[in-house]
């Protein structure tokens, strides 16, 4: 089934397309990409992903009444210099789509969202953006998001905790209209991106709850560095101050200090 929406940005409709089960919301994206199916921004929904993934080619797990998503996001007009703040666009979108819910969430770099606790960070929503090119070079940002929406279980042994809307509200959510909201927000988002990335990295900003707290930053290669989190530069690496130097951080797992 489809779902349509109205564009308010582009003055257009957004189709939103729905199938039951798939092996990747991004992986299908991807190979339509390929082929040149795809001529503008899409989007595709599943209630199952028998091969999600997640960051770094981690396994990301089904959980019942979970919102799964990606997005096919052409690449025209954006500088090759800022197409990695696209998963900024992404994370703010998922992080208005949650607060939309009643939920005062927070963005963890690079780009989960979070219910803050006094005693930790509990995972309400991941995004995995790659790049995918069409057959005459069209550059694409495929956004997958992974949102915790209305679960009552969540796995144990978990890389970090989770939780989700239902869980830290004591109410279920309308999938659908989240859906619709977190859509809406990727294409404001990225339509910021093209007019002013410097607003929209001082968005992301304001809203990344790293920032001035002590930070333990794990590389793909096992590299730890702790220290405190002191900003983000142009280029979204995350810059941390440590044994009197600054060190600045393009891809890890971050982990904060309570």
């Amino acid at each position: 089934m489809s779902m349509e929406i109205k564009d308010n940005l582009q003055n257009e409709k957004t189709f939103i397309e729905h199938i039951k089960t798939v092996t990747s919301t991004n992986a299908l994206l991807k190979e339509r990409i390929l082929k040149g199916e795809l001529s503008s921004f899409a989007a595709l929904s599943a209630d199952e992903q028998t091969e999600g993934r997640g960051r770094r080619g981690r396994t990301w797990l089904n959980t019942e009444g979970a919102l799964m998503i990606s997005f096919a996001v052409p690449l025209a007009g954006i500088d090759a210099d800022r197409i990695p703040l696209v998963s900024f666009a992404a994370a703010l979108a998922a992080l208005e789509t949650v607060r939309s819910a009643g939920i005062d969430a927070s963005i963890k770099w690079p780009n989960d969202i979070i219910a803050l606790h006094e005693t930790g960070c509990k995972k309400l929503a991941g995004i995995l953006s790659e790049l995918a090119a069409g057959p005459e070079a069209q550059m694409y940002a495929v956004i997958g998001v992974g949102m915790n929406v209305n679960c009552t279980e969540l796995p144990s042994g978990l890389l970090q905790p989770a939780s989700s809307i239902l869980l830290e509200t004591g109410a279920e959510a309308d999938i659908g209209a989240l859906e619709a909201t977190l859509t809406e927000s990727i294409k404001k988002y990225v339509a910021l991106l093209r007019e002013d990335c410097g607003t929209l990295t001082e968005e992301y900003r304001k809203n990344c709850a790293v920032l001035g707290r002590t930070v333990t930053a794990e590389d793909m290669f096992g590299t730890v560095i702790t220290g405190v989190a002191e900003g983000i530069d142009p280029r979204g690496r995350l810059v941390i101050a440590t044994d009197g130097r600054t060190v600045k951080v393009g891809a890890a797992d971050i982990s904060i200090r309570f």
